[in-house]
């Protein structure tokens, strides 16, 4: 599981997702995060706070398919 903390409309809004479900976003220099309900947000890099996940889940693999 990773937490993601980002600035929201409201104030500090966090969400706790598995760490497969954080993306870069095509829409927003930024993150994209899919949601428990399939929903997502898309987190400009200017307003994101923090990501935290184990180390192991952190990396990227980038081997071919």
């Amino acid at each position: 599981m990773a937490k993601i903390t980002y600035e929201a409309p409201d104030g500090t809004a966090s969400e706790e997702v598995d760490a497969d479900h954080i993306t870069d976003s095509g829409k927003v220099q930024g993150v994209r995060v899919r949601l428990e309900d399939e929903s997502f947000i898309h987190v400009p890099y200017t307003r994101l706070y923090w990501i935290r996940m184990s180390e192991d889940e952190g990396r990227v693999d980038y081997s071919p398919a």
